[in-house]
């Protein structure tokens, strides 16, 4: 056995220990623990339990600060993510729960880009079919919130993050990704029908919107009653209407009519028609 400590891997300002064991890389998991805040026996606990996990570990001596002789339990680095997947986020001290995330999406990346570079600039860890589906959703929404133009946004997109096309970003920071260009919205279940009658109801609303604001004039001219409320509504429900548009824009930009026919060719051009906000 070959106790020397291979090397010491720097990660967010923090030491991860990885040592040799029959020529393969093993990463010793008390440290990560104490870098986290994570109950170590609780976790030595928790992978003596796993029958898998439990089946891969050994004891490797290393050298301690004090210069004596010491075991310390390891994983081999293959495993190292199915270990702090499964540590669950919701059962942990509110304190610790941004770094054991870094280190949930991070770490194994790290090691991985610096034990296997050729692998790693082979076959990647980069973000998944659905994952790319939902970049192109949140620069969508960007699209619409901020005016910008696609093609700036991925322009800016590749800068922040050094990489190439938007395919090729870690999957490691995917949920950063989705941050940065300000989230994807859930359509909160709605269906198909759900989405059409809101967006056929937004068209009823600025036709009415329309008449109103036809109509008011003629009731300033014959001083009437309802004169001041129809002012109001021709004139301040503008911005409400534009950022209805919006929100129905956005929850509806995957749908596209099947045929001329189709009743979202009734809706659909009003949704899309941007309207200035007064």
């Amino acid at each position: 056995m070959n106790n020397t400590k291979l090397e010491t891997i720097q990660f967010h300002n923090q030491s991860l220990i990885v040592l040799n064991h029959e020529n393969k890389p093993y990463i010793a998991i008390k440290p990560i623990c104490e870098n986290i805040g994570l109950d170590w026996e609780a976790q030595r606990q928790r992978i003596k339990r796993n029958e898998i996990l439990n089946s891969t570990t050994c004891m490797i001596k290393v050298v301690a600060k004090d210069g004596k002789n010491r075991e310390v339990l390891c994983l081999p680095l293959g495993y190292l993510n199915g270990w702090l997947a499964g540590i669950e986020l919701s059962r942990v001290n509110p304190q610790i729960k941004p770094l054991l995330k870094q280190y949930q999406l991070e770490c194994f990346d790290v090691l991985y880009n610096h034990f296997m570079p050729k692998v790693a600039q082979q076959y990647p860890n980069t973000i998944s079919v659905e994952q790319q589906q939902a970049i192109k959703q949140a620069v969508r929404e960007r699209s619409y919130r901020t005016g910008e133009h696609y093609q700036a946004i991925y322009t800016k997109f590749y800068e922040h993050f050094k990489i190439p096309r938007y395919q090729d970003l870690p999957a490691s920071k995917f949920d950063e990704a989705i941050q940065w260009l300000g989230g994807v919205h859930a359509r909160n279940g709605l269906s198909e029908k759900d989405l059409y009658l809101l967006a056929r109801l937004y068209c009823i609303t600025v036709r009415m919107h329309h008449f109103i604001s036809l109509i008011t004039p003629a009731l300033d001219t014959i001083a009437s009653t309802y004169a001041d409320s129809f002012h109001s509504m021709a004139f301040h429900y503008q911005r409400e209407i534009n950022d209805a548009r919006l929100v129905i824009d956005r929850e509806t930009a995957h749908i596209k009519p099947k045929n001329i026919i189709d009743d979202w060719n009734r809706v659909l051009p009003t949704i899309r028609l941007k309207l200035n906000s007064k």
